[in-house]
């Protein structure tokens, strides 16, 4: 049962002071200064997020499965076959399409060792928030992603040349025209509640990529808790 009026087409007016001020925080981070490391970082992390957006997304579809936007949005979603790189040519959840080239280019369990408490705290904090804060916190992404993805391939072109960097990049822009384009899965969804409770995973999304150098480097986690 939702408790707020608000939708994600105008979630900006009841949680400008809330869970805006960790996307703005997210998207301020110097994400043009990021080298081929700190983009393979960024890559496994977005896998992780990934995962959860996937339960979180079969969360939502339990409680809201008779939204026909919904569904169509799912469809896009899980078990689908529209993200196609390299020999990656299959049905799948989208972080199978990140899982897939991590694990070709050697990277994979590297970054697990290197970066799974970051991971591990991240997908706990998700996971503890009720079933209707995960479902909004899928409607919200869908609007507020794009823009974040965006940023983040303002990190400079000669960064991207690894194999799994370069299906990174366009797992990256799928998602931007996936989510943004005109009939695309924000506006699908745009009618699903929206309010503030989802701060706090905004809040461990931004936690989550404390793990990267240069974040950390400029400044923007001097005071977070």
């Amino acid at each position: 049962m939702t408790t707020s009026t608000s939708t994600a087409g105008n979630a900006a007016a009841t949680a400008a002071v809330g869970y805006r001020v960790w996307v703005k925080k997210i998207t301020d981070l110097p994400f043009h200064e990021l080298d081929s490391d700190e983009l393979t970082r960024m890559c496994y992390l977005s896998w992780v997020a990934a995962v959860e957006f996937a339960e979180a997304l079969r969360v939502a579809e339990r409680i809201h499965g008779d939204h026909k936007g919904l569904q169509d949005m799912i469809a896009g979603e899980l078990q689908t076959s529209n993200l196609a790189f390299d020999d990656y040519r299959r049905s799948g959840d989208h972080h199978e399409f990140l899982a897939h080239f991590l694990g070709k280019d050697g990277q994979l369990e590297k970054l697990e060792a290197e970066l799974g408490e970051f991971a591990a705290e991240y997908l706990r904090e998700c996971r503890a928030l009720d079933d209707e804060t995960r479902a909004m916190s899928v409607f919200s992404r869908e609007e507020e992603l794009p823009g974040i993805f965006t940023r983040f391939l303002e990190a400079p072109a000669e960064n991207w040349q690894t194999p799994a960097l370069a299906a990174y990049r366009y797992y990256l822009e799928q998602h931007i025209f996936l989510d943004s384009d005109e009939g695309g899965h924000a506006e699908l969804i745009g009618d699903l509640t929206v309010d503030e409770r989802v701060e706090p995973f905004y809040h461990a999304r931004f936690r989550l990529y404390r793990c990267v150098p240069a974040f950390v480097q400029s400044g923007a986690y001097d005071t977070e808790a």
